[in-house]
């Protein structure tokens, strides 16, 4: 029996430490400037991100890593005698799944197992997640995709912006959003659902009204966490995240 290998990306936003931790594997995208290409997580976090932001005064263009850095990636854990499951960005946001499937039959279909989130960040985080905890249950890989497959529908993901600056202005959630850019003081709230982003509340006020509605929502569908696990994700808002957090156990004790 070969060993197993969870594969990611960059995308998933997980830590580095936790990675490490837990032997995931994560192939970065690409993000560019102009002329200069970083890759994700690698070469860029988002620290460094915001500061070239505001340095080059533009929003950067992300592309998916290749079918080609797929191919790569997968042969050097093949070769490393792993099966691989791979939980990658949903392929409603990304044409990176396209590649990934390009780059299994490349390579070992029979040894390559590809679960498409239908997500973002820690929506691919929390089946990441879930993968871990069968493995180390010792479920081969077979039963690990078919479970992942079933929980993929039920993952919910959800989060509040500052500022809407940073999104890409395209499609529905860009028509919406250029339209709350003009009404001062909205904190747009926006989930994933069926693949896809989209707004469901344009509340008025403070960032903290803002994570008050979401963590109702939280709150609103307790009965139905069945892995008992959360993660709160943020970029550059560790005081907000730690609030949450915080809220999170007064309510929830025993939620990891």
């Amino acid at each position: 029996m070969h060993k197993l290998a969870i594969l990611t990306d960059s995308t998933a936003d997980l830590s580095l430490e936790f990675m490490e931790e837990h032997d995931i594997f994560s192939i970065p995208h690409y993000v560019k400037f102009e002329y200069e290409i970083y890759q994700d997580g690698i070469n860029l976090i988002s620290d460094d991100l915001y500061q070239l932001i505001k340095e080059k005064r533009q929003i950067p263009e992300t592309t998916a890593a290749t079918h080609e850095d797929f191919i790569a990636f997968f042969e050097r854990y093949l070769g490393f005698g792993y099966d691989i499951l791979y939980i990658g960005i949903g392929s409603k946001f990304s044409n990176a799944m396209q590649n990934v499937h390009l780059a299994r039959e490349a390579t070992d279909p029979s040894r390559i197992y590809i679960v498409d989130s239908d997500n973002i960040s820690s929506g691919i985080g929390i089946l990441v997640l879930k993968a871990l905890e069968l493995k180390k249950q010792r479920f081969g890989i077979k039963n690990i995709h078919q479970a992942l497959s079933k929980l993929t529908p039920k993952v919910r993901t959800m989060f509040a912006l500052k500022t809407s600056k940073y999104i890409v202005k395209g499609g529905h959630i860009g028509q919406t959003l250029r339209f709350v850019e003009t009404l001062i003081g909205v904190k747009p709230l926006i989930r994933v659902k069926d693949g896809e982003m989209e707004m469901f509340r344009h509340p008025f006020g403070s960032m903290k009204h803002a994570m008050k509605i979401m963590l109702n929502t939280l709150y609103d569908h307790e009965d139905m966490l069945g892995m008992n696990t959360v993660m709160i994700t943020h970029s550059l808002a560790n005081r907000q995240a730690l609030y949450m957090i915080a809220q999170i156990k007064k309510r929830m004790p025993n939620l990891e």
